[in-house]
Parts: structure tokens; C-alpha cells; sequence
């Protein structure tokens, strides 16, 4: 049985590699941002000579991209808007071993993978190994993560562990997501995008001086809808899809030249439903595998030769995918600048709804009746204050110093999983549960940066982690045959870790780098950081309380050679990235049959070992005219266990392999600008990304059907714009777009094994749309 399409014979896997690695001796840098920061001086070039200088604040401290010594990427709103990128999974299409997607099993959630380090589980007593921070305020969990990027002044893309600066769970890498500020002026930007799979978008900002040059206002409201590219095998019609509202409000106050504050409101209502699984549980196999119970007891066994027939968009879900969301965030940015510090407080509070309401299979014992059917509400908030001092002196030291404190809580209400019987009847078991945890973060920090020579700096930083997680879960006595009843706390518990559910973590993260300028605009730097993320429970647990964990924390050590180049009069970017990160008690998800309930699932967490991920990145940009703009990456990653521990303590690492983790990837794209006078233009974009084949389980498939690996998949991406001028209008823009354009249908992105059955999320392939825009 195969997962997904085949690779495109055009171009051949050897062709994509030798025309990106190619493309990276001609040019994309750490940043295709070149709108992203002011205007370059001319010693360094111009927009209109070269390439435009980046700035990034991947250090917490604004500073050319290419004088930062890490690997950092960065994508500016002009750049964005260009590009189509519609929210910020699209962004891993330009930045090397980078994989980007959406878990469709919470609201707006998204999945991150970075140089092979990710974890795929998103229950909120988990935490994400790859963390998102927006405005200045690390997520808890990465629900709501899929920012809209209309109205994004960057995003940032800093590979490698981040815990100096950004703190634990950041062990893969941190995506930095700054939304654009009020500008002081009357104004608005309006655009309607309407396209394939009934999409049709509406998207405003507005801005206002409300008091001139002292407070100024700005108001975006983004709506975001389309169907499903699926469609239900009976009645031929398509799934529901995107229904998602986003109101954001600014005020941006500046009573001094030397004091800002920014306060920000964000209410979003997403009511999206997504593509139900594909069923692949199968039966008995020649090899023993003796099959899936879907498969063997309620001949649920998917439906292979009509999911490729058509092109994976037939959907046998007994009921649509629903995954709504409520949230409402503040955020208070505030900044006093003196003339060799500045102090800066960034304070946040976030809170959301959620629920959850599936056929997990995607396959039914009749319409309406699917047999195993999750209903699950949950809420959750944070609250988190980063106050913290930059210095900018001229002579040998500089730093970032500062506190944080950080608090999280999430309640699931009530999670219920609704089993079948296999005769159409209504469910007849109900295995119910609730939990919540506690999260609180006390930390210090400091990085500083020592310039030993006028060309050579050594940095040295570190962090120091207080955590505490309180936990709790109940689950009732429903029936006999699931198990319970039982609860944590609880001090008579035979389960000695429910007797006090609580655990604390103390960590120092450090970090240590030395950069030497070896000419003008060519520096190379040396690296080594420490990440940590911190051990927990499981807040999904099976029939018995001695699967609620715990699991212990994760330590990852990450080295780095980089070569940060830049020449022929700023036209040309050429960088280099080599790393080695070596991986301790590393974290796995695991979901399979609950030993006491075979027809239902029990998640669960386990410390398996160790593990190894070497690579290199080459990013490179070419502007040989300014009409002209050319870019490029390439990626190569080697990942293995070097141990994985089974529950008997046998070493069974030579049986696994790493999720997520493709050997090669790569992209090569370009802009091209035809003036045609009086202010108007036409701009071509295009892009092609391949991706390697990877895999999505850590065990291979039982049955020997390769189910959990995803095949190669290239992708091309092309738009054109005509720009224009009215008197009335600063520009207007009319745009077609298409992404994918050699693949229709749809593939298969991600392959679970849970037990009583396997399930598979799918995306489209080929999307097109046309967008309308006017600034005045």
C-alpha cells in the first residue's frame, strides 16, 4: 500500500539536488528579508545596487543577519506578501531543514520540525521541542501558532537550541514572529483573495494617529474561509473547511524620543473543520503481522485503491473534523532607551478555548457512525514578564541580561472516546477522563559579548531554570472493562507517583561562541549550546494511572561551524552551516492498544535513549541587477539512535529511526521586476522546494507496508502582480498565484500507528487563487 503520490519525474531527486546545491555557489541567506530592515548606507549597498542589509533580533538586540553567529533565517513582510505566503507554515519552503505543518487534532496548531528534532504529540501536558514566540511571548503549546502573515512585519527562523536567551523547550529551535506596528499615519490596506476549494479571503489594517507623534492606533481584521479540498464518498459533496476571524488592536505610545510602549489585543474565533484521516489499518499480512483490530473485527480496512484513484481527496469520516478555538491575548512591549542601554519589559497573557470533536479513523461503521469517535473540550491560559537591559557600549563588552517569570495552567474538561459495538448501534462504552497541569517558570539570564580584537568577539551566556509541574487527573468508573476508577492526587494511590503528581527541574542552558572577521563581510564563528526540555505527565492516559508517566527531562548539546559571506558590491550572500547535535533521554510519543480496553488507545511518553543529527546548510542570494532577485538553500541531515531502550532495557536503536528527518532538502527560486513606467510594474515569483522522503514513526510498520514513510515530494510555486498607482491610491495590486502546480489532489503528510488502527493526515497538493489590494 503506498502513502501518498509518487515523486514528480520532473525534476529527478539527482537533478533537484545538483540544481539547488548548484544555485547555493550563486545565492539564499539566512534572511530573504531584504525589506525587513531600513535602508542600507552606501558603503553597504542599497536596494537598488544590491541586496538590502537584514536585521534580525535573534540575540534579543538588533543586529545585521550576517554579523549574527548562528543559524538564523529570516523572511520580511514585503518578502511575504510577495510570495503568497498565507501563514507560517509556508515559510519552511525558503529555509533549509525546516519542516512546517498543522496538527489538525487542536485549533490552529502547528507542528515544527528542526534539523530532525521534533515531537508530534500536541496534548498540553506535552510541550513542543520546537517553540513559537509572537511578539515577544513564548507559547506554551503551539495552539494558535498559525499566524496569518498579511500583516507580519518579519518572522525568524533560528535553528538549533535557543535556551540562553529563549529558555527550556527549545531544544529544536524558536520561530520568531514579529506582527507589524501602528506607523503613526492614516491609512489602510485591504485585500480579497478568492481561489481553488471555494477559498475566499478578506483581509484589512488600518491605521490611525490618534494623538500626532505620541499615540497612534492600528486595527487588522483577517477572515480566512474555504472548504475542505476533500469530499465525502457518499453524498460526492465537499467537507466543510477554514472559518476562521482574527481582530487584532494596537496602540503604540511614544511621549518621549526615549520611551515606547505597545500594547496589543488579539480576539481570535476559529471555527475551522479539517480533512478527515485516512483509514490505512489493514489485516492479517504473509509476514505474521497479524493485523489491525479496525481491520480484523470491523472490517474497517480502508479503502486504498480509492484514495489513489482519487487523488486522495475521497473522505469515508462518519462525521466532519472538527477542531474549533477561542482565544484572546495581550501583549505589552515597553522599551526605555539611554544613550548606551536600554531597558525593556515584554509582558504577556494569553487565553483559549478548545475542543475536539472526530471520526480519529476517518472510516465508519455506517454514515454517522464511526467507530472510534474522541470528544474532548479543554481551556487553558499563561501569563509571562521578560524585563531585561541591553547595553550598546563602543569598547570590549556588551550583554543582554534580564529575569523571567512564566505561568501556564490548562484544564481538560472532559475527554470522552465513543466506541462503536460494530452493529451501527449508538456507542455503548464511554471511556471518559479529565486532567490538568500547572506550569511555573522562574529564570535568569545573561549573554554577553566580548570583543577581544578589533575583528574577533567571543560570546558566553547562559541561563538558569527553576520549573515546577503540578498535575492532576480523574477518571471514573464508566464501565468494568476500561479500567479505573482513579485519581492523582491521591495519597492512598497503590501508584506511588499519583500520591503527589508534582516535579521540579533546576537547569543551567549555556552557551559559548567565538566569530572572527576574516575580511570585510566575511566572518566565520565556532559554537556550542545546551538545551533542555523539562520532563512531565501524561495528560491523556490509559486505563490504569501508572500510565500518566513521569518522563524525565531531555538534554541537547549542539555544535556549529558557519561561514557568514557577503560580496561583488553586495550582490552576492553565500553562507554555510555545519552541526552536530547529540541528543540525551530524548523524549518519544507513543500511542498504542490500551492493554485493558483493546478497542481504544493510551498515549504515553517514554526517556528512549540517545540520538545523533550532523548536517549542513548552504544558503545563498544573487541580486546581479536590480530587476532581478535569486535565492536558494540546501539542506543535508544523517540522524540516528545511537540508543533506544525498550521496556526491558534492551537496546533496541538498530529497529528505530528518526521522525521528521529528511536526508536532503533544498530550494531554488527568483523575482523578477519588468518596469513599465509612470510607477507601474509586473513582478514574476517563482520557487521549487524538494523534500526528501522521511518518516513519521519511530517503530517501522509491522506489517511491512512502508505505511510510515512519506514519500519525496517537489513542489512548484509561481505568482504574478501588476502593480499599480492612482491618485487617490499610494498602489493597488492584482495578483495569480498557484502553489504546487505540477501535483492535483492531494498526499499524505503524516502516518500514526495506534494500535487498534492507522490513521493518516493529508494536504492538498495544487492550489491556485487570485488577489485584489489596494493601500491608500
Amino acid at each position: 500500500m503506498k502513502t501518498g503520490l509518487a515523486p514528480a519525474n520532473l525534476p529527478t531527486r539527482t537533478a533537484l539536488r545538483a540544481a539547488a546545491l548548484a544555485a547555493t555557489m550563486l545565492a539564499s541567506a539566512p534572511a530573504f528579508a531584504e525589506d525587513a530592515a531600513p535602508a542600507a548606507s552606501p558603503a553597504s549597498g542599497s536596494a537598488d545596487s544590491g541586496i538590502e542589509q537584514i536585521t534580525v533580533t535573534a540575540r534579543k538586540r538588533v543586529e545585521d543577519v550576517q554579523s549574527v553567529p548562528l543559524a538564523v533565517s529570516a523572511i520580511g513582510g514585503k518578502a511575504l506578501e510577495a510570495r503568497f505566503v498565507p501563514d507560517v507554515r509556508a515559510v519552511a519552503k525558503y529555509i533549509p531543514n525546516v519542516q512546517l505543518g498543522q496538527v489538525q487534532y487542536s485549533g490552529a496548531t502547528l507542528s515544527a520540525s528542526i534539523r530532525g528534532i521534533s515531537f508530534a504529540d500536541i496534548e498540553r501536558s506535552f510541550e513542543p521541542a520546537v517553540a513559537t514566540s509572537i511578539d515577544g511571548i513564548f507559547l506554551a503549546s503551539n495552539t494558535g501558532a498559525l499566524v496569518d502573515m498579511f500583516d507580519v512585519e518579519s518572522i525568524e527562523v533560528l535553528r538549533g537550541p535557543q535556551g540562553t536567551l529563549f529558555g527550556r523547550n527549545t531544544v529544536g529551535g524558536i520561530i520568531n514572529v514579529k506582527r507589524s506596528r501602528p506607523t503613526g499615519e492614516l491609512g489602510a490596506k485591504l485585500s480579497v483573495t478568492v481561489g481553488s476549494y471555494g477559498r475566499n479571503d478578506y483581509r484589512g489594517v488600518f491605521n490611525a494617529p490618534l494623538i500626532k507623534d505620541v499615540l497612534a492606533a492600528k486595527i487588522g481584521v483577517f477572515s480566512i474561509n474555504s472548504n475542505s479540498f476533500t469530499y465525502d464518498a457518499t453524498t460526492r459533496k465537499a467537507e466543510p473547511g477554514l472559518d476562521r476571524l482574527d481582530i487584532q488592536g494596537s496602540l503604540l505610545f511614544t511621549p518621549t524620543p526615549d520611551f515606547e510602549a505597545l500594547l496589543t489585543y488579539e480576539h481570535l474565533r476559529d471555527r475551522s473543520h479539517y480533512p478527515n484521516p485516512v483509514n490505512q489499518s489493514v489485516g492479517a499480512q504473509s509476514n505474521g503481522y497479524g493485523g489491525e483490530l479496525a481491520c480484523t473485527v470491523f472490517a474497517l480496512c480502508g479503502h486504498p485503491e480509492e484514495y489513489e484513484k482519487s487523488g486522495y481527496r475521497v473522505s469515508y469520516g462518519g462525521l466532519p473534523f472538527s477542531a474549533p478555538l477561542d482565544a484572546d491575548n495581550f501583549t505589552l512591549n515597553m522599551k526605555y532607551k539611554a544613550d548606551n542601554f536600554s531597558i525593556v519589559s515584554v509582558t504577556g497573557y494569553w487565553k483559549n478555548k478548545d475542543s475536539l470533536d472526530i471520526d480519529n479513523i476517518g472510516d465508519a461503521l455506517a454514515p454517522g457512525t464511526p467507530l472510534f469517535h474522541p470528544v474532548r473540550k479543554l481551556h487553558g491560559d499563561q501569563f509571562s514578564q521578560e524585563l531585561r537591559i541591553d547595553t550598546d557600549f563602543d569598547g570590549l563588552f556588551n550583554m543582554v541580561a534580564g529575569v523571567y517569570y512564566f505561568q501556564s495552567t490548562y484544564s481538560l474538561d472532559n475527554q470522552s472516546v465513543y466506541i462503536a459495538d460494530g452493529t451501527a448501534n449508538p456507542a455503548n462504552r464511554v471511556d471518559t477522563f479529565s486532567a490538568g497541569q500547572t506550569v511555573k517558570s522562574y529564570a535568569a539570564f545573561a549573554e554577553t559579548y566580548w570583543k577581544v580584537t578589533p575583528t574577533t568577539r567571543i560570546t558566553i551566556g547562559g541561563r538558569y531554570t527553576h520549573e515546577t509541574k503540578d498535575f492532576h487527573v480523574e477518571k471514573p468508573a464508566v464501565s468494568a472493562a476500561e479500567g479505573g476508577p482513579y485519581k492523582c492526587p491521591d495519597v492512598n494511590s497503590t501508584y506511588a507517583p499519583c500520591r503527589d503528581p508534582s516535579l521540579k527541574f533546576n537547569r543551567f542552558t549555556p552557551r559559548v561562541s567565538i566569530d572572527q572577521e576574516l575580511a570585510r563581510d566575511i566572518m566565520t564563528y565556532a559554537s556550542w549550546s545546551r538545551g533542555f526540555r523539562s520532563g512531565g505527565w501524561n495528560g491523556r492516559p490509559g486505563s490504569t494511572p501508572d500510565s500518566i508517566g513521569p518522563y524525565q527531562p531531555e538534554i541537547v548539546d549542539s555544535y556549529e561551524l558557519g561561514l557568514r559571506t557577503k560580496f561583488w558590491d553586495n550582490r552576492a550572500i553565500f553562507n554555510v552551516t555545519l552541526f552536530q547535535t547529540e541528543y540525551k533521554n530524548k523524549q518519544e510519543d507513543q500511542i498504542r492498544s490500551n492493554p485493558v480496553l483493546p478497542t481504544s488507545t493510551v498515549t504515553f511518553v517514554e526517556n528512549a535513549g540517545k540520538a545523533r543529527f550532523q548536517g549542513v546548510e548552504l544558503e545563498a542570494q544573487l541580486r546581479p541587477v536590480p530587476e532581478f532577485h535569486l535565492f536558494a538553500s540546501a539542506g543535508y541531515l544523517k540522524a540516528k539512535y545511537l540508543q533506544f531502550l525498550d521496556g526491558s532495557g534492551n537496546d533496541v536503536s538498530a529497529t528505530k529511526q528518526l521522525r521528521y528527518a529528511p536526508k536532503w532538502n533544498t530550494s531554488i527560486g527568483g523575482e523578477y521586476t519588468f518596469e513599465l513606467g509612470g510607477n507601474n510594474q509586473i513582478v514574476f515569483n517563482t520557487n521549487l522546494k524538494y523534500i526528501d522522503k522521511y518518516v513519521t514513526e519511530s517503530s517501522v510498520d509491522p506489517a511491512g507496508l512502508g505505511r510510515e514513510i512519506i514519500p519525496a515530494h517537489t513542489a512548484v510555486d509561481a505568482s504574478l502582480t501588476y502593480t499599480g498607482r492612482l491618485a487617490s491610491l499610494k498602489q493597488y495590486k492584482i495578483s495569480a498565484f498557484v502553489n504546487d502546480a505540477f501535483h492535483d489532489g492531494g498526499r499524505i503528510v503524516r502516518s500514526s500507528y495506534a494500535g487498534p488502527f492507522w490513521f493518516s493526515d493529508r494536504i492538498p497538493n495544487r492550489t491556485w487563487g487570485v488577489e485584489a489590494q489596494v493601500e491608500f
